[in-house]
């Protein structure tokens, strides 16, 4: 038996030692989606496949030595003071018509109000990565930006922003469309708005020319200016993941693909600092603080920096049996140090079953998806979609919350 066949198996037996039987009930494989990105180029598509495959040595190194007490699954009830009191995702409409933004309250899941989102994308991709969600730090000031528009001849889509606000009670305003311009014929990764709402920074693959570069872009609120960072080279071979903001409204943080293995594959190659008050329009200026240490021996899925710049919140995914019918996967949240990359600590491990079709589906959906203001607080979709804490008082708690019909994941959500 080849020596990686024999360290596999050694590998899931040790694993299937520490797993206490009475705690593991049979997961209900969710029903595949179609991709929301039908023209995209062929290594973006692949990220997800390659992932997979080079997650698992980082979980390896997250060892038991840094796992933190076990917790019971939390039940709906009053949410922690700090908490902001409302997320939004987005959802197909009543009937399956159309699209529109959901809020609900943090502390049960409870639907306190919705709204219409205009849209170009099919209702099907509406919960599947055709909308974007995002938040200010005062609770009330959101942000959709919705896909569309794809011509046969491009391989971008457009996309539109609109912002809203939500009352004290949770009812949301009216949507009203951002003055700027849409973003033509780009594949946009992310959106994010700065904690005092003034600034909304977009990661996109910009495609022009035949070249697809990695590309931020700053849009003012206020007077429609735009700022824009790219690589600099032609056909530069990496991606860009899904903004996040530190220090305030000065640094970007996102998450740093290589799309340079074997022509198709990507790999995280861990995540770039942007200072926006720096002069010059590099988007390499800036730093690359992770992967170090352990993390440099594997892979990423997902990470969002903390608001005060010091840790990342990632997710990490695992297939313990890659060559089999049914996969046994694990899934770990982690913070990391933003300085050097290293570990702190283990936040929660989660262990599923999956079919070969369903798979790469459940992996492409985990995310850290946002960080509360003070960054003690996540939602996050592994498994599951809810709440975890990540800086309180109840390091690893995880509450789980409604979102989406079941057999359904939640790609972008914010508060």
């Amino acid at each position: 038996m080849p020596d990686l066949e024999n360290l596999l198996r050694e590998e899931l037996q040790h694993e299937a030692q520490k797993v206490q039987p009475e705690l593991l009930r049979p997961l209900q494989v969710p029903t595949r989606r179609p991709s929301w990105r039908p023209r995209l180029l062929p290594f973006t598509a692949a990220a997800a496949v390659i992932a997979v495959i080079t997650a698992g040595a980082l979980v390896a190194g997250l060892t038991a030595a840094h796992k933190p007490a076990a917790h019971q699954p939390a039940v709906s009830g009053s949410a922690p003071a700090s908490l902001p009191r409302f997320y939004v995702t987005t959802s197909s409409g009543p009937g399956g018509r159309g699209i529109q933004a959901v809020v609900r309250a943090s502390a049960s899941g409870q639907v306190t109000g919705t709204v219409p989102v205009p849209s170009a994308v099919p209702v099907e991709w509406a919960a599947s990565g055709g909308t974007f969600v995002t938040a200010a730090a005062d609770d009330r000031s959101f942000i959709i930006g919705v896909q569309g528009g794809q011509a046969p001849t491009k391989i971008g889509l457009d996309l539109r922003l609109f912002r809203f606000a939500i009352s004290d009670a949770g009812k949301p305003g009216h949507l009203t469309e951002l003055a700027p311009a849409p973003m033509s014929n780009e594949t946009t990764e992310g959106i994010a708005l700065s904690p005092d709402g003034k600034l909304l920074a977009v990661s996109l693959m910009s495609n022009s020319g035949g070249n697809s570069s990695p590309t931020i872009q700053v849009l003012n609120l206020a007077t429609g200016a735009t700022r824009t960072w790219t690589a600099p080279t032609r056909n530069y071979p990496y991606l860009i993941g899904p903004p996040s903001w530190a220090d305030g409204s000065r640094v970007i943080a996102f998450s740093w693909l290589n799309a340079d293995q074997s022509g198709l594959m990507s790999a995280p190659r861990g995540i770039r600092l942007l200072d926006i008050a720096a002069p010059g329009d590099n988007l390499l200026a800036g730093t690359v603080i992770v992967p170090r240490g352990v993390v440099a021996a594997g892979s990423l899925v997902s990470a969002l920096i903390t608001p005060d710049g010091r840790d990342v919140i990632v997710v990490t995914w695992r297939d313990l049996t890659p060559h089999a019918k049914t996969h046994t996967v694990v899934v770990q949240f982690a913070e990391l140090q933003a300085s050097t990359g290293r570990l702190v600590r283990l936040l929660r491990t989660e262990r599923a079953r999956y079919d070969q079709v369903s798979i790469v589906t459940v992996e492409d959906s985990l995310g850290v998806l946002s960080l509360e203001p003070q960054g003690r607080y996540a939602l996050v979709q592994g498994v599951k979609f809810g709440r975890l804490d990540v800086g309180g008082p109840d390091l690893g708690r995880f509450t789980p919350l409604p979102a989406v019909p079941a057999g359904q994941y939640v790609n972008f959500a914010a508060w």
